[in-house]
């Protein structure tokens, strides 16, 4: 997995951790659309972004990452079609 994909990845654990992309959005203080086009690998985040998003991760409730958990195993995985 190179950079690019651990960041979509990354991001795309704290989106099932926020509960949605406008929630994450709203949690790191940066635009919906910005957001998007990082998960769709159309921009890169910034490194602060990045940290931002892990903080979500690890600062998680374990009810956050129980839903998440299940959330992710009804998904395919990023770049699968």
């Amino acid at each position: 997995m190179d950079e690019r994909e651990t960041y979509r990845a990354t991001l795309q654990y704290a989106v099932e951790i926020a509960g949605s992309e406008p929630a994450l959005a709203a949690r790191l203080n940066v635009p919906l659309g910005l957001l998007k086009n990082w998960l769709d690998g159309i921009a890169e985040p910034p490194t602060s972004a990045f940290l931002d998003a892990v903080d979500v991760i690890v600062s998680a409730t374990p009810a956050e990452i129980a839903r998440c958990r299940e959330s992710m195993r009804t998904r395919r995985p990023l770049g699968e079609t």
